[in-house]
């Protein structure tokens, strides 16, 4: 017979195994509270660098966007 498989937890994503660790999950809010205030720090470089003309101003703005997205992933998956 067969065991059921109503409380498997979904795999996670190769992306979210990289960029999450493992002990994150013990207190998702605290680090999903510092990944935010990471992410509104390299939103604020990123302008910063660019209305200062410096195209290298993308990199910090695309890392937020990462750092934004792994945020709310982590407290999706703990509220699932």
């Amino acid at each position: 017979m067969y065991a059921q498989n109503d409380n498997v937890p979904s795999p996670r994503s190769v992306l979210m195994r990289f960029l999450v660790r493992s002990w994150e999950y013990r207190h998702p809010r605290a680090w999903a509270g510092f990944r935010f205030a990471a992410g509104v720090w390299n939103l604020i470089l990123g302008v910063l660098l660019l209305s200062y003309g410096y195209w290298v101003g993308l990199v910090p703005l695309l890392s937020s966007v990462l750092i934004f997205w792994t945020a709310y992933r982590l407290r999706a998956s703990v509220q699932s």
